[in-house]
């Protein structure tokens, strides 16, 4: 005969069924749990995302992930002001027409001027034979003068290698064409009696003539954005060198001067 479990026996009291704190701990815990749940406020929903995440790996990928594209730069400060102007770029120097030193054998009244080319300007040396005083001006206006004599008033400009910008070698006036660029000006004077000439490295030459009665010339050198200008400046025949530096604005710099101007 099957024994019936299902009810309790109280003829053995040591059998009768007891319940564990724990086990009523537990059943009593679910209730606990709804009514917290219960209670507790739904949060909101957050926003959704203007660009999905990309999704986690999982497992070992050997593919790229493409990056987040970058945010596009503001256009105020991509695209350029309407006020900003663009620099202008530096114009060489439009100079009129004149003739070449192969043109014209003489410089004088007729013709008082030459213009070498770029070439001519920038290559060995310009000679200037008959010249007893040379003056120059150099880019930075540092200005000095030199007699044959090797007497020297103001300051001297000297060019990498020790050598002078404008000097004198053997008596004859001697121009450093490489270094054009650091010369502005220079006036070269002779005496009344005597003809001064011009010659440069492929033998162009001209010549400037001497006195005539009251009326003499010298020879006046300009650099012009690395051209060369030769003119015949029509002076006094009888006026000393120190005369035309000042009438030709020849300020001899004195060394002082030139050391605040730096290099």
């Amino acid at each position: 005969m099957a024994l019936d479990r299902s009810t309790l026996r109280t003829d053995i009291t040591f059998l009768s069924r007891r319940v564990k704190p724990a086990a009523r701990a537990d059943t009593s815990a679910p209730a606990a749990r709804a009514d917290t749940s219960a209670a507790a406020p739904v949060p909101a929903a957050a926003p959704p995302s203007s660009a999905a995440a990309p999704p986690a790996a999982t497992s070992l990928s050997l593919t790229r992930t493409p990056a987040p594209a970058s945010p596009t730069p503001a256009t105020s400060a991509a695209a350029p002001s309407a006020d900003a102007r663009p620099v202008a770029a530096a114009r060489p120097a439009r100079l009129f027409p004149a003739p070449g030193i192969g043109e014209t054998r003489l410089l004088n009244a007729q013709t008082p001027m030459i213009r070498l080319d770029r070439r001519q300007s920038a290559i060995g040396s310009l000679l200037v034979t008959g010249a007893t005083s040379a003056a120059w001006e150099s880019s930075k206006h540092v200005t000095g003068a030199m007699s044959v004599d090797g007497t020297v008033s103001g300051t001297s400009i000297t060019c990498p290698g020790n050598r002078p910008l404008v000097g004198y070698v053997d008596g004859t006036a001697v121009v450093a064409l490489r270094h054009v660029r650091e010369l502005r000006r220079a006036l070269f004077i002779g005496h009344p009696s005597t003809s001064l000439s011009v010659e440069i490295f492929d033998g162009g030459t001209v010549t400037l003539p001497a006195a005539d009665g009251e009326t003499g010339y010298i020879l006046s050198l300009t650099a012009i954005d690395g051209v060369i200008e030769l003119r015949a400046e029509p002076v006094p025949a009888r006026a000393d060198a120190p005369l035309h530096w000042q009438e030709f604005g020849f300020s001899m710099t004195t060394q002082a001067a030139a050391r605040r101007q730096g290099p």
